[in-house]
């Protein structure tokens, strides 16, 4: 870790200590509360941390906290290990109840709130910065609104990092409605650009290598506004891919969590994750240029049970009504910035009808003229703009995508997934064209 100042700064009425070094997004600084800094003294050092994001989840943290403990216990008997539970400023209890749950007395526990801009991101930046100053071999990221999660995961996280790999992914078995963002955009884009068939690049339950956290420490893309909130997830793997690392998956079972609907719910989400893919894009574009087709990375499996997939409950006609709308809101930008051909054939999709189809080459071809599009626009404000278009025709996409699925299974679903990926690599010498 380099060098640097340490700063007391009053904020909020609690003593903070500020790390001018380390940016978070824009002038914001990594901040530890003071009782983190003693604890961290205290412990000296660790050798594995399970870092848990949170934000009013007093009814899920305890059984996330208890299972990822077990998994510690039992697969990693003889390592010194830390869970920090970081959080957003729950008002409903998150951290009295995280506090006051007892683990094994040879498992150390830190519950901190973060200081910065409210989102992921800063809550993973903090566990980051709290596993490098104790020296962690190997960090796991889980979410704190798991149903699901089982002890086992914590060894498929972590044994593939301390046996060399940068980056272990999850995979999970998901409900065909469950994942629009990743099936649809992250998906497909970062087994296109990269070459890699990572299924899940925005899991959110993560291992990596303390190489590769210092890495995203130094990474100048941590200063990207949409990396601090749900950004944080494609910056993980975009950067693991584009700068080299070593990457596998871990097969998760089944993750039960809030899935939310697209047409409800899902608009700060998308800005946040597309904007901050778009951005590393940008950063890694003499990387992914060199890349032609894909191939599949290491995949690590355990012995447990899971159940299926829960359903995840979609209104197609709410989707194609927002496209609709949308469409007539941004029309004038989509004919700034597509193509004739594509804006003419956007225009036409039969949007009254239940065969409404949204074909996945132009939807392809969509994507990348906003991804060049994004490149090319400095400012801010537009680029929000940009976005929000992007979304209504991801909306528009996803319900040509239920359409097209509503009597698939959630396997023949998946397969429809992977064969409109390819669509994506077999059109990359457009995006290398545009770009």
């Amino acid at each position: 870790m380099p060098a640097r100042e340490l700063l007391l700064a009053l904020i909020d009425g609690d003593m903070l200590i500020r790390s001018p070094g380390r940016t978070l997004a824009g002038d914001n600084c990594l901040v530890l509360a003071v009782d983190v800094e003693a604890r961290i003294r205290d412990l000296g050092s660790i050798d594995l941390l399970v870092g848990i994001p949170s934000y009013n989840c007093a009814h899920t943290i305890n059984y996330v906290i208890k299972q990822t403990a077990k998994g510690l216990k039992e697969f990693f008997p003889d390592k010194k290990s830390l869970i920090v539970v970081s959080d957003g400023g729950s008002m409903d209890g998150t951290r009295e109840v995280a506090n006051a749950f007892k683990i094994p007395p040879w498992i150390e526990k830190i519950v901190a709130a973060y200081v910065g801009v409210p989102g992921k991101g800063t809550a993973i930046f903090q566990v980051f910065e709290i596993g490098e100053r104790l020296g962690a071999e190997g960090i796991v990221m889980v979410d704190s609104d798991l149903r699901s999660v089982v002890p086992e995961w914590i060894r498929l996280l972590l044994q593939p990092v301390l046996e060399g790999k940068g980056l272990v992914t999850p995979l999970y078995a998901r409900h065909k409605y469950d994942g629009f963002i990743t099936n649809n955009v992250v998906y497909p884009f970062t087994r296109a650009l990269y070459g890699k068939r990572i299924r899940q690049p925005i899991g959110g339950d993560f291992g990596m290598s303390s190489a590769f956290v210092e890495a995203l420490l130094e990474n100048s893309l941590a200063a990207n506004p949409y990396v601090s909130r749900f950004g944080i997830d494609v910056f993980i793997t975009h950067s693991a891919l584009g700068l080299g690392f070593k990457v596998a998956e871990a097969f998760l079972g089944v993750k039960i969590h809030e899935a939310k609907d697209p047409a409800a719910h899902l608009a700060p989400m998308f800005r946040q994750v597309v904007g901050s893919m778009f951005g590393c894009m940008m950063e890694y574009e003499e990387k992914w240029r060199l890349i032609r087709g894909s191939e599949p990375v290491p995949l690590v499996k355990g012995d447990f049970a899971f159940p299926k997939p829960e359903p995840v409950p979609v209104d197609y006609q709410a989707s194609l009504r927002m496209f609709k709308e949308g469409l007539k809101r941004y029309r004038p930008l989509y004919k700034a910035i597509l193509p004739s051909d594509l804006y003419e054939k956007l225009l036409e999709l039969p949007i009254e009808t239940e065969k409404f189809a949204f074909p996945v080459e132009l939807w392809a071809k969509i994507s990348y003229v906003f991804s060049a599009a994004f490149k090319r626009e400095g400012n801010k404000e537009n680029r929000e703009k940009l976005l929000d278009a992007f979304r209504i025709c991801w909306i528009g996409r996803v319900g040509s995508f239920i359409l097209e699925t509503l009597e698939m299974t959630d396997d023949e679903a998946e397969e429809k997934i992977k064969k409109d990926s390819i669509v994506f690599e077999e059109m990359k010498p457009y995006l290398l064209k545009i770009y």
